[in-house]
């Protein structure tokens, strides 16, 4: 009997590592296993210079994934000259490299080496968004030849973000090879593959999937938070993820409830929290505004702790980077769809965020324009006042569609296929 098929999973995020793509790159590990693949993880250590650590990620991962952790040199830096070597990583990671971690590919590819030697997998799977990990599937696939899915959960050089000089020239290196070799090439959005490819060879088109974030069905736990909507309160509204200064932001949401306000008072009415990384930094444009019994800012918490907030809210509101394209598909948007709760997104017309949103038959508003978010708002606090919510049947069916077992199909059959080529 032929053994299970072995797949080497290289990604720089991985519990314990706290963030949105750590647990998605959890759960599609659990996915392949789920599936009968073997499954072996490389990836960092549980220490970081920009990043948070939630142990709570680690819950329910299967035993039999193994995970090989190899220090990430900017971490290593930064954890022994605690404020000299945390700079030093940063300004490198700004002016020098096209991103922080970067230099993680050498110990992580020495050490992929001899999980290559010893244990033989027939398919390398690198994600990214911390882009060296395609790297290291890159170099593999130069050293071993092994069949090689590059995953994209965020474009790169390409996709518009602003580099320097030289950490452009660096990534557009790293960035031409990756797509031109990898045997398959996965994209969350079609917005992002597009603007990727589009100066590269048109062959290049024909190994890309399309396979956007899916969420991991929830627990019954939070059925206890989650709470009966009436009108005898404020309709709740959580947004649960990270602010990016001049990339993502919430500028455009405080002047929609300032000019809302003007027409009419929110207080009693509408309770809007951001919670994340660099929310409270916008406190004082909030005040200035005059909407601080409205909006409210929280810092970053544990996961588990973030889908209490979630599950007690009434509405989830999803934030999208402007100006880029629409290339982004946000994780968060689709663990809100592990909610039985409305969604609101702002985001441009033709983004991914507004076309899955479009898809599912939720409410979405243009991100640059505050009269559109105000009048959006006004119309979903009328239904929450008038006894008007929830979601129906059509809405539910649509937002199960990107369920974890579901939406991975096809990468499923990509890494089969691979495998197949291996044996072949």
């Amino acid at each position: 009997m032929q053994k299970a098929p072995r797949v080497l999973l290289v990604s720089h995020n991985f519990p314990p590592t706290a963030g949105p793509e750590s647990g998605l790159v959890k759960i599609n590990a659990q996915f392949l296993h789920r599936e009968g693949l073997q499954v072996r993880v490389l990836t960092t250590t549980d220490s970081h210079a920009t990043q948070g650590i939630d142990n709570s990620l680690l819950r329910d991962l299967p035993q039999q994934i193994t995970v090989d952790r190899v220090p990430s040199p900017e971490a290593v830096l930064a954890e022994k000259f605690p404020r000299m070597g945390r700079l030093a990583a940063i300004g490198a990671g700004r002016f020098l490299l096209p991103e922080i971690h970067l230099p993680w590919m050498f110990p992580a590819f020495t050490r992929a080496l001899d999980i290559v030697r010893e244990w033989k997998p027939q398919v390398i799977y690198s994600r990214a968004t911390k882009h060296v990990s395609n790297v290291v599937g890159w170099r593999l696939k130069r050293r071993f030849g092994l069949p090689w899915l590059a995953h994209f959960s965020d474009p790169w050089i390409s996709g518009g973000l602003p580099y320097g000089l030289l950490p452009r020239l660096i990534g557009h290196y790293y960035e031409r090879r990756i797509l031109r070799d990898a045997d398959a090439l996965v994209f969350v959005s079609t917005q992002a593959a597009e603007r990727v490819l589009r100066h590269y060879p048109e062959q290049w088109c024909e190994r890309v999937q399309i396979i956007p974030h899916g969420y991991e069905t929830l627990g019954p736990e939070l059925d206890q938070v989650r709470p009966e909507p009436t009108s005898n309160r404020a309709l709740r509204v959580i947004h649960a993820g990270a602010f990016y200064p001049g990339i993502r932001s919430p500028d455009t949401l405080i002047e929609a409830l300032r000019r809302l306000q003007q027409t009419k008072s929110l207080a009693g009415r509408l309770e809007i929290t951001c919670i994340g990384v660099d929310t409270i930094c916008f406190q004082q444009q909030i005040d200035n505004a005059g909407v601080g019994d409205v909006l409210r800012l929280r810092a970053s918490l544990p996961f588990d702790e973030c889908q209490r907030r979630i599950a007690a809210s009434d509405l989830i509101l999803i934030i999208d980077s402007p100006g880029f394209g629409g290339v982004f598909l946000p994780t968060k948007l689709v663990e809100a769809f592990a909610h039985n709760h409305p969604v609101l997104g702002l985001a441009e017309r033709d983004s991914a965020v507004a076309g899955v949103l479009r898809g599912a038959g939720l409410h979405w508003a243009e991100v640059n324009d505050p009269d559109n978010i105000a009048n959006r708002l006004s119309a979903l606090l009328a239904d929450w006042e008038e006894g008007r919510w929830g979601i129906n049947t059509t809405q539910r069916q649509q937002m199960d569609y990107f369920q974890i077992d579901r939406i991975n199909q096809p990468l499923l059959k990509v890494i089969n296929s691979l495998t197949d080529k291996k044996f072949s």
